[in-house]
C-alpha cells in the first residue's frame, strides 16, 4: 500500500446478479415448525423495556465483572474466593457514547470490467493434486478397572494407542481458460448493502467456473483395528433381577427365583476374601447391595451346594417390575441374552463363570479375552481385532475457466442493516491468561426494534474438532461481509417473559454448506452475583471487615472483594446457535445465557459450547467455557446519542481508525464473539 493517506469509498448498491455461481446465503423451506412469539399480543408474563434492562448507549458505562474461565467454570464466587484466597480475574466493559461508528452509503457505481489481454490465456493445462485422508481412530489395547477412583466412580478405563490414520495424494491434470479483468468493485460481492473500499490498494480475486459433474477419486485404506466388540458388555446394566437366566413379568411379592444363588462375585482389592464396602461387585439381582450365598443344607458334606439340596430361597428385598430388555434381534420378545439396558458409563464389572464354582472378576481386559455368563452364554473377543477397510471418496471441481478480477481492497461490507446506521462502541478488556498481557474486543451495537451487533459471520472448517486457541485460529474462518446480528429480540421494545424466536437457514459458502439454527428464549428468575455496593464496614476495633470474608486483609472498604447480592426477577435470556456442516453432519454449538437487571444491564453471563456428541450420547453435552459475574457498576450521563450528534458533540469515527482515538487506543480486530463474550476454546 502507498504511504499516502487512506482514500475510502462508501458504495451502496442493490444488484441482481445472474451468473453460474451459487448465491452466498439461501433460505430453505424448513420441515419443522419454527417458534416465533413476537406477533403474539400478550404472553402473560413479566415485561420490561429493553432500554431499561440493557445498557443505555447514551451513557458512559463502566462495569467490572469477575471472569471465570473454563478451568473454574463450576466454581461459585465464594468457592473461588475461599479456596484460592483471591478474587477471580477482572474484566472491564466500557461504552464510548462520544464516538459513533457511522455507516453512510453514497450512490456510485464502479462495477465496469476491463479485459487485461496480457494476462488472458486459453487452453491452460493445470496439474493438481488432492489429499485423501482416512478415518482417524485409536486402537484399544486393553481395558483396566480404575481402582484409584471413588467406589461410585470406578469404571473401565481404556488403554489406547495414539491416533492412527493414513493419507494418500492423487495427482491429476485439468484444462481451462485463464481470463483477467480489472474493476473498482467486485460486483458479485455487493448484492446489496454498503461496501467500504481503499482506492490506494489493489487486490485480486479469482473465480472458478466449473462443470456440473465433479471429478471423483476413491481409495481404500486398510488397517488392523482393535476395538470394543459390538456386544459392549462394559456398558450394560443387568436387568435379570430374578437371576434365573430368563425374562420375568412384574412381581406382586418379593419372592425367590427357585434357584440356589451363590455369593455375588466381587473384586477383592485387599485379598482377604471378605467383601468390603469399597469393593465393587457384580450386582446380579438389581438391589444395589452385595448379597452373600443363600444358606443351604450340605447333605453330602462336600463343602459346596449340589443340585437337590435344600436351601433358603430369598428374594432381593424389592418387589420388581417387569424386567426390561434390549431387543437385539427385533422380534419384540425378550431373549436370555437380551436382559440388559445400556448405560453410557462403562462401569459394568465383568465376571466370567467359566468355572461355575469359582467365578472370576475380569479387572484387566485384553485383546481376544472372552467371557462366560452364569447361564452359559459365551461372549468371544471382548476387545476384537479386525481388518478395517476404510473406503474414502473425495471430489474435485472440473474447472472450465479461471477468471481473475483485480479490484480495490475491501475494508468492510454491511449487508441488510436495519434502521439507523450509527453504531455505538463497547470495549471489553481483560488480562489474557495465556500471554500475561491484555486482550480486548470492540463490540458495535445499535438499537432499532431489536438490539443488533455488527459481526463478520464465521464458521468452522473440516474436520471440526478444535479445542485450543491455536487450533481455533485455523479451524474457524470469517466471511468478508459485515452483518447485523440480532442479540436481543423485543416486541415493540419490550422484553417479555416466555418470548421465543427460532430461525433456520442454509448458508452456501466456498468452504461448505452450513445449516444455521438459532433460538432465543426469555425467562425470569432471581440471580445472585458479588455486586453489593458496600463491601464491608468498620468494626468496633476500627479495622475494615469485609462482608465476603471477615478475615480478608483490607486497608479500606474499597479493598474488600465483592460480596453477594440477589436481584429479584431478572430477565434470563438464552441464545443458542447450532451450525451443521452439510455432508459431514458435524455440529458446533454455542449457548449464551445472560441475566439482565433493570438499570444494571448484564449482571451475569455464561458461554457454553458443544461439538457433535458420540452416537450413543443420550443428550447434548455442553461445556462451560466462560462466566462473568458483576462486581461493580457505574453509569453516568454523557453528550452522546442522536441529540448530541445534532449539536456536533458526538464524534463520527471510521472502523479502521479506532486506534487513533486516545480513549480507545487499540485497532479494531475481527474475533468470534457470542453476545459480549469472546469465544475462546480451552487449551
Amino acid at each position: 500500500m502507498k504511504s499516502g493517506g487512506l482514500h475510502l469509498l462508501f458504495i451502496s448498491s442493490v444488484f441482481m446478479i445472474i451468473s453460474c455461481e451459487e448465491p452466498d446465503k439461501t433460505n430453505q423451506v424448513v420441515e419443522k415448525e419454527l417458534a416465533n412469539t413476537l406477533e403474539t399480543a400478550d404472553l402473560g408474563g413479566r415485561t420490561g423495556y429493553i432500554s431499561d434492562y440493557f445498557y443505555d448507549f447514551a451513557s458512559n458505562i463502566n462495569v467490572d465483572f469477575y471472569r471465570f474461565s473454563s478451568s473454574y467454570f463450576t466454581f461459585d464466587y465464594d468457592q473461588y474466593l475461599n479456596l484460592l484466597q483471591d478474587t477471580p480475574p477482572n474484566l472491564n466493559v466500557r461504552s464510548f457514547p462520544e464516538y459513533l461508528v457511522e455507516i453512510t452509503p453514497t450512490q456510485h457505481e464502479y462495477a465496469e470490467r476491463t479485459l487485461i489481454d496480457s494476462l488472458t490465456i486459453t487452453d491452460v493445462v493445470e496439474s493438481n493434486s488432492i489429499l485423501i485422508l482416512s478415518t482417524q481412530f485409536k486402537n484399544v489395547e486393553s481395558l483396566v478397572w480404575d481402582t484409584d477412583a471413588e467406589p461410585e466412580a470406578q469404571r473401565y478405563k481404556p488403554n489406547n494407542t495414539d491416533w492412527i490414520f493414513d493419507t494418500t495424494t492423487v495427482t491429476y491434470t485439468d484444462t481451462m481458460d485463464v481470463i483477467a479483468y480489472r474493476a473498482v468493485v467486485d460486483t458479485p460481492m455487493i448484492d446489496e448493502g454498503v461496501l467500504f473500499i481503499d482506492q490506494a490498494e489493489w487486490v485480486d480475486t479469482t473465480y472458478e467456473y466449473v462443470a456440473d459433474e465433479r471429478l471423483e477419486f476413491s481409495h481404500v485404506f486398510s488397517f488392523q483395528r482393535k476395538q470394543l466388540n459390538g456386544d459392549s458388555l462394559i456398558f450394560r446394566v443387568n436387568t435379570d433381577c430374578n437371576d434365573n437366566g430368563s425374562w420375568d413379568s412384574a412381581e406382586t411379592a418379593d419372592i425367590g427365583n427357585g434357584i440356589w444363588d451363590p455369593a455375588e462375585p466381587f473384586y477383592d482389592l485387599d485379598g482377604d476374601n471378605v467383601k468390603d464396602a469399597s469393593e465393587p461387585f457384580e450386582d446380579r439381582n438389581c438391589n444395589e447391595v452385595w448379597d452373600a450365598a443363600e444358606a443351604y443344607t450340605d447333605a453330602n458334606s462336600n463343602g459346596q451346594y449340589d443340585a437337590g439340596e435344600d436351601f433358603e430361597d430369598s428374594g432381593n428385598g424389592i418387589i420388581d417390575g417387569a424386567e426390561e430388555y434390549t431387543d437385539l434381534d427385533g422380534d419384540e420378545q425378550p431373549g436370555a441374552n437380551e436382559l440388559f439396558i445400556f448405560n453410557p458409563i462403562p462401569n459394568n464389572l465383568l465376571v466370567t463363570w467359566a468355572d461355575p464354582q469359582n467365578p472370576q472378576v475380569i479387572d484387566i481386559i485384553e485383546t481376544g479375552d472372552s467371557l462366560v455368563t452364569r447361564w452359559g452364554i459365551i461372549y468371544y473377543d471382548i476387545i476384537e481385532e479386525i481388518v478395517f477397510e476404510d473406503h474414502k471418496t473425495v471430489t474435485a471441481a472440473d474447472k472450465d475457466s479461471l477468471v481473475t478480477l483485480f479490484t480495490n481492497r475491501v475494508i468492510g461490507h454491511i449487508v441488510g442493516g436495519e434502521g439507523q446506521d450509527d453504531y455505538f462502541i463497547v470495549k471489553t478488556e481483560w488480562e489474557d491468561d495465556n500471554t500475561e498481557g491484555k486482550d480486548y474486543d470492540y463490540l458495535l451495537f445499535k438499537q432499532f426494534e431489536h438490539i443488533y451487533k455488527l459481526v463478520k459471520p464465521s464458521f468452522f472448517k473440516p474436520y471440526g474438532y478444535y479445542w485450543s486457541e491455536g487450533q481455533m485460529a485455523s479451524g474457524f474462518w470469517f466471511k468478508n461481509e459485515f452483518e447485523d446480528e440480532v442479540v436481543y429480540y423485543t416486541s415493540n421494545g419490550l422484553l417479555r417473559e416466555g418470548e421465543r424466536v427460532e430461525t433456520m437457514y442454509y448458508d452456501s459458502t466456498n468452504v461448505a454448506i452450513y445449516r444455521v439454527e438459532r433460538s432465543f428464549q426469555v425467562d425470569v428468575e432471581d440471580v445472585t452475583v458479588p455486586a453489593v455496593k458496600v463491601r464491608g464496614f468498620i468494626n468496633n476495633d476500627g479495622a475494615v471487615e469485609c462482608y465476603a470474608n471477615a478475615a480478608w486483609s483490607a486497608d479500606t472498604i474499597d479493598d474488600c472483594p465483592g460480596a453477594d447480592t440477589t436481584f429479584i426477577d431478572a430477565f434470563k435470556i438464552t441464545n443458542i446457535l447450532t451450525q451443521t456442516m452439510i455432508g459431514t453432519d458435524v455440529e458446533y454449538g454455542e449457548k449464551s445465557i445472560s441475566w439482565l437487571v433493570k438499570d444494571y444491564g448484564i449482571v451475569k453471563d455464561e458461554l457454553h459450547i458443544r461439538w457433535t456428541e458420540r452416537p450413543d450420547a443420550k443428550e447434548e453435552i455442553w461445556l462451560g467455557i466462560s462466566r462473568w459475574e458483576l462486581g461493580r457498576f457505574s453509569a453516568s450521563s454523557s453528550g452522546g446519542g442522536q441529540f448530541a450528534k445534532l449539536l456536533k458533540r458526538t464524534h463520527i469515527v471510521k472502523i479502521n481508525e479506532l486506534q487513533n482515538i486516545p480513549e480507545l487506543e487499540d485497532p479494531f480486530q475481527i474475533k468470534r464473539t457470542a453476545g459480549l463474550q469472546r469465544v475462546e476454546l480451552p487449551r
